[in-house]
């Protein structure tokens, strides 16, 4: 066997810290990690506060502010361009590692696949250990979605789409100490819309944000083009810390990405309860002629961002209408 690929831990934390309190020690007793990064996506209390001094340890704790939503996505892109490992394992912060080397072991002979856990077989859904080129070469994870679920789903159908071929964890490799799912959404107790408001209740629930992302994937993808971009401070006299700031020079892709993020909402408010899946949805000729008719399109120059800009208050208008004609109370005036 060749030798074996490095391995980065990256999870990301947001008031969660007693639960990174009891997996750490595990990350840290694994050979074959290298180092850990922790993203600290805004937490009330910074992690590094709660954890204590970590000099020496192969520990760095990227803290981002001014983050009012839980947007899993965007944590785990914040922490992935301080990885410089050959792999990199995305883990949550209530996962304990048990054994890894078995799937090291795979990825050295075949660099095109990649591991991912599934909750049917015992495993957290939140892990994924691939290729870091591949993981950058998406663009990460998706920025834009909020609340828990569909970006680990939406990132691992992209690697398939890239030719990666999906493995799973076995469920003896690890231990989730099990945080509810009620928990993990009380970061996302209300839509991210500028537009609508009075369903912050829905907005709680679980598979409502699962349903709401799957479409927001569909509608706004991410990849490598339009990935938002972070600079990095590290702080001095603060073992381990890095704060992360998004580049202002890419600040035109959020209002873009936010109109995306609109038409979501309005679909699966309106479809939530009507359909099983979001995927049955995405297959009606409905939802297909509606995103043909409201989904902004590609930008190719600076130019067509600078020109879509100026059409952003028309087409929100045009969002407006479409809330009202499909019934959706509670649409802000625009």
């Amino acid at each position: 066997m060749s030798t074996l690929p490095t391995v980065d831990l990256l999870t990301p934390c947001r008031n969660r810290v007693e639960y990174l309190r009891a997996s750490l020690p595990s990350w840290l007793a694994c050979a074959q990690i290298r180092r850990i990064v922790v993203v600290d996506f805004d937490s009330t209390t910074p992690v590094l506060d709660e954890l204590g001094d970590l000099t020496g340890e192969r520990v760095t704790v990227v803290r981002t502010e001014n983050e009012p939503l839980w947007r899993q996505g965007r944590a785990q892109n914040v922490g992935l361009p301080l990885v410089d490992a050959d792999l990199v394992l995305k883990i949550d912060a209530d996962v304990s590692i048990v054994d890894l080397r078995p799937y090291v072991e795979a990825l050295a002979d075949n660099p095109k696949a990649f591991f991912k856990g599934y909750s049917k077989h015992g495993t957290s859904s939140g892990l994924c250990l691939a290729a870091t080129q591949q993981m950058r070469a998406l663009g990460g994870y998706h920025d834009h979605m909020s609340g828990w679920g569909g970006d680990d789903v939406d990132f691992c159908r992209r690697l398939g789409r890239r030719g990666c071929r999906r493995q799973f964890f076995r469920p003896e490799s690890f231990q989730e100490q099990g945080q509810r799912m009620a928990g993990k959404n009380s970061e996302a107790p209300r839509l991210d819309s500028e537009l609508l408001s009075g369903h912050d209740q829905l907005a709680r629930n679980p598979f409502f944000t699962g349903f709401r992302n799957a479409l927001l994937a569909r509608i706004h993808p991410q990849n490598r083009r339009c990935a938002l971009r972070w600079r990095y401070r590290r702080v001095q006299g603060d073992g381990g810390r890095v704060d992360a700031r998004l580049r202002k020079a890419r600040g035109w892709r959020l209002p873009l990405a936010r109109h995306g993020t609109e038409l979501a909402n309005i679909l699966a408010l309106a479809h939530f309860e009507r359909f099983d899946t979001p995927w049955e949805l995405m297959r009606s000729d409905a939802f297909q002629q509606v995103v043909a008719r409201h989904r902004l399109p590609r930008c190719r120059t600076k130019q067509d961002a600078r020109d879509l800009l100026q059409e952003l208050p028309q087409r929100t208008q045009a969002l407006a209408g479409l809330a009202a004609e499909l019934g959706i109370n509670g649409c802000m005036p625009v």
